[in-house]
């Protein structure tokens, strides 16, 4: 059997400085190809030297811009000139990773795009603010207004067409599920292919045995307004019900407040921050994880729980639709309207006995990250192939 080419791939990724669940995708690419090189607009050194010690990265001349964490949203004007004008000598191809502009990446050479989701803050701005102008104090709050007054003008109008032709000027365009396929057929008229997220099952399904159901739920991820985190806490409060909440964001003190507000200190426990360690412990311990997420591109942390053992209440929406089951075998159980009593009524009822440890893991298999770099790296190497 002729062994295939071994093709040299350029990875390129949206601006890096924080850690979150595209990044640990992000890291999965670059091991499947063996690669210690990343092209990216702009990036926190530190935050790279501490993430991503082994790797060398290659900036653009946004690197070398004056607060451009702090004005990100301004500079965002940028990034398409910015990916435009890095270059690929020496490559057989390009692989991008992005949730905004790292499609723009432009050579001579065939370009496919991993899309976690057509760039939310121009196709779909409705409760996706990280915080809200009444959250924001000084600076930071004058700043929000003028790029709110921006994006309701022609401003918006130029982006989203540069957004749509640069994703059609791919050559091919893969979404990490059915969901984020639906929104590029919407938003670019185009067809993507399916590659689901990496997760680490078979890592989290060895950490978490061994450990005892306990009498709480979980949720765990980000704290931000568009997370759900507030449904959670009324619906246990509704329930009278323990909650533990695992993470930190944007809007954690506004639910330690609300806490407060109700009362409810002895019902909810914030946990913080979570390390990797204590995460398949606090998955296999809880009752369930509550997930009260809509529009979810995929969801990492259901697929974790499942991993875990165990199971998942979640909103019927977005990507977990698709990776957890309420039927036979059930692994999960979803509420659907979007409100707290809604959740509530599951959580009054609801019996971990119901759901078999060994199904929710099986479940959890099929978005190994073993299966995802083998479908990835055949894909690839596939359409260079194709394209010679």
């Amino acid at each position: 059997m002729q062994q295939k080419k071994k093709y040299n791939i350029a990875v390129v990724y949206d601006p890096l400085y924080k850690r979150g669940g595209a990044e640990v995708h992000l890291r999965y690419i670059l091991d499947t190809f063996q690669k210690k090189t990343l092209f990216t607009a702009y990036c926190d050194r530190e935050f790279v030297k501490r993430e991503f010690p082994d790797i060398e990265i290659k900036t653009s001349f946004m690197q070398y811009l004056p607060w451009k964490f702090k004005l990100k949203n301004f500079y965002n004007l940028f990034l398409p000139l910015a990916y435009r004008s890095l270059r690929f000598k020496g490559f057989d191809g390009i692989l991008s990773l992005s949730i905004s502009f790292a499609k723009f990446a432009k050579g001579n050479i065939p370009h496919i795009n991993i899309c976690m989701s057509p760039p939310k803050f121009l196709w779909m701005k409705e409760g996706r603010s990280i915080k809200g102008k009444e959250q924001l104090k000084g600076i930071d709050k004058l700043l929000f207004g003028i790029y709110s007054f921006f994006m309701n003008t022609f401003v918006e109008d130029i982006w989203r067409k540069w957004d749509r032709n640069a994703a059609r000027k791919l050559d091919r365009i893969v979404a990490i599920s059915n969901v984020v396929k639906d929104r590029i057929k919407k938003y670019y008229d185009l067809d993507a292919d399916v590659i689901y997220t990496p997760v680490d099952v078979t890592g989290i399904s060895k950490a978490s045995k061994g450990f005892n159901k306990e009498n709480w739920y979980l949720y765990l991820g980000r704290v931000e307004t568009y997370k759900g985190v507030e449904l959670a806490i009324r619906a246990c409060l509704d329930a009278k019900v323990p909650l533990k909440v695992g993470g930190i964001g944007n809007d954690l003190e506004r639910m330690k407040n609300l806490v407060k507000e109700l009362n409810a200190k002895g019902l909810v426990k914030f946990l913080g921050y979570y390390s990797d360690e204590e995460k398949p412990v606090l998955l296999a311990k809880a009752k369930a994880l509550l997930f009260p997420v809509k529009g979810e591109d995929f969801g990492i942390v259901p697929v974790e729980a499942n991993a875990a053992g165990t199971a998942v209440i979640a909103y019927r929406d977005g990507g977990v639709v698709e990776t957890v089951s309420d039927v036979n075998p059930k692994t999960g159980k979803f509420f659907d309207e979007y409100d707290f009593k809604s959740l509530s009524k599951i959580l009054k009822k609801f019996d971990e006995k119901e759901y078999k440890a060994d199904n929710c893991r099986k479940q959890a298999a099929e978005f190994a990250s073993e299966i995802f770099q083998y479908k990835l790296k055949t894909y690839v190497q596939d359409i260079l192939a194709g394209s010679k």
